[in-house]
């Protein structure tokens, strides 16, 4: 992200002053936005920071994150859907309820977040870091996870059904009433302490 941006206080108003209604926002320092149910279908934000700002029930579907530092805000009940972030940031954000599914995140690191009842269905995580966020009653069923790392991450009601959790280290998460296929095949490969490993066995 360059030291120097562009204020911005509004983006719907950003994108059609200085943009003539086009979708692509660079180098920018989004604060204190506040915005329901707007239309950012198709935006293209790269290298840029976006600060306190609330964004409830927005339509992101399809958007393009690029190199950008988010920090306090609320995406609640907002649509990700096919929505792509590379090398993103995410600090002290709210996710609760938001739908992500068949997104791509690459290159992410989220922490002190919530992403409490989102849905990452069919969703790619790839070099991703996610430490002390909430996951709790996610769906995280059919996504792929690769070089994914959870620190103090909360999955409880989780559902991981038909997602490989192959190499992923669980024993620093909090695990209950995860949900998986009958077989319980997602947790191969997977390392968890013994205390989640009884948890677990208490299903069989």
């Amino acid at each position: 992200v360059p030291g120097e941006l562009a204020e911005v206080a509004s983006l719907t108003a950003w994108i059609e002053r200085e943009n003539d209604g086009d979708p692509f926002v660079a180098h920018a320092h989004v604060a204190g936005d506040e915005a329901a149910r707007a239309d950012f279908a198709l935006l293209e934000l790269s290298e840029s920071r976006v600060e306190g700002c609330r964004y409830t029930g927005c339509d992101f579907a399809r958007a393009a994150f690029a190199d950008v530092a988010f920090s306090g805000c609320d995406f609640s009940n907002s649509d990700f859907s096919e929505a792509n972030f590379t090398r993103c940031t995410f600090a002290s954000c709210k996710f609760t309820g938001a739908n992500f599914t068949e997104a791509v995140l690459r290159r992410v690191e989220a922490r002190d977040s919530t992403l409490a009842y989102a849905s990452l269905a069919k969703a790619k995580l790839e070099d991703v870091s996610v430490r002390a966020t909430d996951f709790s009653h996610a769906d995280v069923s059919e996504a792929r996870l690769k070089r994914a790392a959870f620190d103090d991450v909360r999955f409880v009601g989780t559902s991981f059904f038909r997602t490989s959790l192959s190499g992923i280290d669980l024993t620093a998460c909090q695990l209950a009433d995860i949900v998986l296929s009958d077989g319980m095949g997602e947790l191969r490969g997977c390392r968890m302490d013994l205390y989640q490993a009884a948890g677990i066995a208490q299903r069989l």
